[in-house]
């Protein structure tokens, strides 16, 4: 109960910033070198639906849905390093809306050392869709390549990211 304590004390912004210092426990490292960018971001589109919250820019504004909970991290300016994102991704952040995608987690003390039970009823981490470590590692990739440090979004990323249908969803870039 007392890392849940120091993860409330710690809030969600400074969390997303210190890397995997805070991270998930007993968690092993994949090869991140191995991550597919192209994959990754099928699924951010698709598989986890991170662009409900985060927005297609990956800057929790950028087309995000206007039913999302709240206004999620601006991942293109995180300074997570691969482990951080995947300690974050694997266990989400207890007390946030940023779910958990291991099927596995809390069920032993895989993430920040604790269960389910350890948390009060209504405060329990949220779950998320379930991935496989090479979606996390995918995804992963994506970030890195697109998204992570690349300031405000452009023209061309819209345009990378929306494909066929950029016409219509990147018109409002044109004039920027």
């Amino acid at each position: 109960m007392l890392q849940v304590l120091k993860l409330a004390a710690v809030g969600a912004p400074t969390l997303l910033s210190l890397g995997s210092a805070v991270g998930a426990d007993n968690l092993p490292s994949p090869d991140f070198t191995q991550g597919d960018a192209e994959r990754g971001q099928q699924v951010y589109q698709r598989v986890g639906g991170c662009v409900t919250c985060h927005g297609w820019a990956g800057d929790g504004q950028s087309g995000r849905s206007p039913v999302a909970h709240a206004a999620a991290a601006n991942l293109r300016e995180t300074r997570l390093d691969p482990q951080g994102l995947y300690d974050t991704i694997r266990c989400g952040i207890p007390g946030t809306q940023m779910p958990y995608h291991d099927g596995a987690a809390y069920r032993d003390d895989r993430c920040f050392g604790m269960v389910m039970s350890d948390f009060a009823p209504g405060q329990q981490p949220v779950r998320g869709k379930t991935f496989r470590e090479r979606q996390m590692v995918d995804l992963i990739a994506y970030l890195q390549k697109y998204v992570i440090g690349h300031g405000r979004p452009t023209l061309d990323e819209c345009v990378q990211y929306f494909g066929k249908s950029a016409d219509k969803a990147c018109a409002y870039l044109k004039d920027n």
